[in-house]
């Protein structure tokens, strides 16, 4: 096996990534703006986070819609719109990626990708804190179900926890069994469940399937500016300070060391795509 790419060869083509990703989206008049780390890296760090390795960015729903049906203008250029509408795709947000690269995430989830930039769709509400924070556990629990239909956990894993009497990895195990059977059974009632709160308009707005009760201002994401992010810029909420505090409270302060991980990766190739059984093959010999 070769040697992983470094953390900074793995942000340099993550901002090769992302800057594809702004040209593109201002071509086709699709709006974005950052969110989580990424303004949090952009305000405390004019950049990257140094421990982070990603990006992250909402979309309007509308604009978000019409992207995940831009492949044919994306793939010309070298990238490709991945969703839960592609087979084995294991997240409820969508990703521009990389074709020219690998990244496989979850030696559990056997899906492929290049190195992308996440995507997250913005839907406004007019309804109470409480019904909006349902409604997030509620597309949880029905994409929790997919996820574990579409994972392939080895019989060792089984035996690993029996072993340790885990029941809570036991039970994944035994439902894993039965859920992948029908994956698409579960991913479709997330989509159904989808179509009931998307469309609507409001002074609120979130990601439903980001982080429960973390209920946002409308205005934050359409009053926008630049920063400087690395050597480009980023689109961010101009009352970013209102936006970072309701994420992270004193976002100013840098949290404990044993905090600051990046995120976990089974295989990565920054040069080209691979195919499952060749990574297979590549970890054999």
């Amino acid at each position: 096996m070769e040697a992983s790419p470094t953390s900074q060869q793995m942000k340099q083509a993550l901002l090769d990534t992302f800057k594809f990703t702004k040209q593109f989206l201002a071509q086709h008049g699709l709006r974005y703006v950052a969110c989580g780390g990424t303004v949090l890296g952009a305000v405390r760090h004019q950049g990257f986070i140094p421990w982070d390795d990603d990006i992250d960015i909402y979309m309007p729903r509308a604009d978000y819609n019409r992207l995940l049906s831009m492949n044919e203008q994306l793939h010309p250029l070298g990238y490709e719109v991945l969703s839960c509408h592609d087979k084995g795709y294991y997240m409820p947000f969508a990703k521009i990626s990389s074709l020219h690269s690998t990244i496989w995430e979850f030696q559990r989830l056997p899906f492929l990708m290049g190195v992308y930039v996440d995507i997250f769709p913005l839907d406004e509400f007019n309804e109470s804190d409480d019904i909006i924070t349902a409604r997030q556990y509620k597309s949880h629990y029905y994409f929790d179900k997919y996820i574990n239909a579409v994972s392939s956990y080895p019989f060792s894993h089984l035996l690993r926890s029996i072993t340790r009497f885990d029941i809570h990895q036991m039970g994944l195990y035994i439902l894993n069994l039965y859920r992948k059977r029908h994956p698409q059974r579960y991913l479709q009632a997330f989509l159904d469940f989808e179509q009931t709160y998307t469309g609507g308009t409001g002074d609120k707005c979130v990601c439903v399937t980001q982080w429960e009760g973390r209920i946002f201002q409308t205005e934050w994401f359409t009053d926008v500016i630049e920063l400087p992010f690395e050597d480009t810029t980023v689109t961010v909420p101009r009352n970013y300070d209102a936006y970072l505090r309701k994420l992270y409270g004193d976002y100013m302060t840098l949290p404990p060391e044993d905090k600051r991980i990046s995120h976990p990766h089974y295989f990565v190739d920054l040069h080209r795509r691979y195919t499952i059984p060749e990574i297979k093959g590549r970890f054999e010999n």
